[in-house]
């Protein structure tokens, strides 16, 4: 199962990259005069562009001279399919994402949820071993025959 969701995510992939093979530019075409050609010049200086080449215009390799770039051509009803599935692939993919941070959110509040119970916990356990000693102290001392004090005890020295 792992593998075939493989196989269709790089189909996918694949398909993605042969429509952006067909839409790029091959070479970059600049419109500009004096300065501009400098800096392109200073920032490609392997590879030099001529803004009053009539090949320049054209900024595609494959296409006829004169002839600009058309953008309808892209909107052909076979690729709207395509569009339609990677919007679909990457909104449940943004979505698994925001639902996983939000679990793991929900996941860190009920971990210190969980820790503070267990300090009260640990808490109330010590104060009912306490009182369950008292109590049967008291019980032992009533079988001995010594009554409880009714007056609180006097503590001598400072502790």
């Amino acid at each position: 199962m792992h593998i075939e969701k493989q196989a269709a995510v790089g189909q996918l992939f694949s398909l993605l990259k042969d429509v952006v093979h067909k839409v790029r530019p091959r070479k970059l075409s600049f419109v500009g005069a004096g300065s501009q050609q400098k800096m392109i010049e200073e920032m490609h200086p392997a590879e030099s562009f001529n803004l009053n080449d009539p090949a320049a215009e054209k900024g595609f390799g494959d296409r006829e001279p004169g002839k600009r770039f058309n953008f309808w051509s892209l909107l052909h009803l076979r690729t709207f399919p395509y569009l339609i599935a990677v919007t679909i692939f990457f909104v449940f993919y943004i979505n698994n994402i925001l639902r996983i941070n939000a679990l793991s959110r929900e996941n860190e509040r009920l971990r210190e949820s969980i820790g503070t119970s267990k300090s009260i916990n640990a808490a109330l356990e010590l104060r009912l071993g306490e009182l369950h000693m008292i109590h049967k102290i008291s019980g032992r001392a009533e079988k001995m025959g010594l009554e409880a004090r009714m007056t609180p005890a006097v503590r001598i020295g400072a502790e």
